[in-house]
């Protein structure tokens, strides 16, 4: 059964730098970008995952565009697509593992990102209300890397 939902998404980027510390060094975080954003979606559960699907805002450069959560216990699929092919991701987020994703936007030709996430925690009640939160690094090209924290609240609508 669907329910509707309200969302609040923050995604928060960082440039990752290494400190001398002593005779070793300690990684840092530096904030580079911050997005938060409040909208509604559906939920619901099918063969031992829970599913969340909500349109992106224009706010976020993602207008007509659809998003699709699949949650399951290991890992967490974030699936993004338009009208056209020009905005498309497909990634799946499992704690200690890399991944290879294609993504797509509107200009540019399609890029492979490696995705390596840290750690994916989640925190929901029996009806999938709650909170989950991934933390990975998203990685192209030898000049590119941003470690990403991403936080979903799931709140009855």
């Amino acid at each position: 059964m669907k329910k509707n939902v309200t969302l609040k998404i923050v995604s928060k980027q960082y440039q990752e730098h290494l400190e001398a510390s002593g005779e070793s060094y300690k990684k840092t975080l530096e904030l580079e970008d911050s997005l938060e954003i409040m909208t509604e979606g559906t939920m619901y559960a099918k063969k031992n995952a829970t599913f969340i699907a909500y349109d992106e805002s224009a706010e976020a450069g993602l207008e007509n565009s659809r998003t699709l959560l699949k949650l399951t216990e290991k890992s967490l699929q974030i699936l993004k697509y338009g009208e056209n092919s020009e905005n498309s991701l497909d990634m799946t987020l499992e704690p200690g593992i890399l991944n290879i994703t294609r993504f797509r936007v509107p200009m540019l030709p399609g890029m492979d990102l490696e995705v390596y996430t840290n750690s994916l925690e989640k925190e929901l009640s029996e009806d999938g209300y709650g909170k989950i939160c991934v933390d990975y690094k998203i990685k192209f090209d030898s000049q590119y890397s941003r470690r990403t924290k991403l936080d979903i609240e799931i709140r009855p609508n």
